[in-house]
């Protein structure tokens, strides 16, 4: 089987942290384990967020710090915990909100995209996709809304 990665364009309108909350807590509701990487400064605010978002969703996760226990079933990690990604074997979902696509998975892992409508971020999204693609990952793009998701 093939990895996949999923791509979501969003419209100006939609808030991208208010996005992954969302597919989170989709994902979550299917059992999913969820990885979701980013920047230690964004995780922050997500992580806030997450608890916050939704007034009667318990959404049980954690920011991954070097030595802790895999113990929850959505991990927030930094990007400069990547190398640590091995880690995390029974994670089957990953979004990714870092600008640089992820090619060392498993290929029984869906990665999560998002595409805003910034040009420079725009700009970021194709070269993932590109890689993606180079790569034989299976390519899925739609437009965002809490149905597609």
């Amino acid at each position: 089987m093939k990895p996949v990665a999923n791509f979501y364009s969003i419209e100006d309108d939609h808030d991208i942290k208010l996005c992954i909350c969302k597919l989170v807590r989709k994902l979550f509701k299917k059992e999913e384990n969820i990885i979701i990487i980013d920047s230690s400064d964004r995780l922050k605010e997500l992580d806030r967020l997450l608890w916050s978002f939704e007034q009667n969703s318990f959404l049980p996760h954690k920011i991954y710090i070097d030595g802790d226990s895999i113990d929850t079933p959505i991990m927030l990690l930094s990007i400069q915990n990547l190398d640590k990604l091995n880690k995390f074997n029974n994670y089957t979902s990953v979004i990714n909100n870092f600008d640089n696509a992820l090619l060392m998975l498993n290929d029984d892992i869906e990665i999560y995209e998002f595409v805003d409508s910034n040009e420079l971020n725009k700009s970021i999204s194709r070269k993932k996709f590109l890689e993606y693609k180079k790569n034989s990952y299976t390519l899925i793009h739609n437009k965002y809304d809490e149905q597609t998701i």
